[in-house]
């Protein structure tokens, strides 16, 4: 298990190196907020998550990184689900909506109440019982 951990850090630290410090930056800046806080703010498009990810956190800044694409200000997350990665291990896939606020709309810092919390099993006990 430690060994497809390892695996997993590695890939995405190589992965977030394809990115620019200013790619890596603009996804940084963009919002995490509750629906609430983006009334009066422009929708600009649905993103999802291209795959699993390892963790929560890189399932999020993909979706940021997404959104900043976009020219996103606020991002609302909407769901969360796990897919395999490989046989065994799972990993997360997060689905928000991208939005871009006007100066003096939507909060300026990110809400920890918008991010979803979920306690995810990185393996998938089915796929355990099927190879006990």
């Amino acid at each position: 298990m430690k060994k497809i951990f390892s695996i997993a850090t590695c890939i995405a630290v190589v992965l977030t190196g394809c990115m620019s410090a200013e790619e890596q930056a603009a996804a940084n800046k963009v919002i995490t907020a509750l629906p609430t806080e983006v009334e009066g703010c422009t929708f600009i498009a649905d993103v999802d998550n291209n795959g699993p990810y390892s963790t929560v956190g890189m399932a999020r800044f993909n979706l940021k990184h997404q959104a900043a694409q976009m020219g996103a200000t606020h991002l609302v997350e909407k769901y969360a689900h796990t897919e395999h990665i490989t046989f065994k291990l799972l990993g997360v896939v997060l689905s928000g909506r991208a939005y871009k606020c006007p100066a003096g709309k939507g909060p300026i810092v990110n809400n920890e109440n918008g991010k979803l919390q979920y306690d995810f099993p990185m393996t998938d006990p089915e796929q355990d019982i099927i190879n006990d």
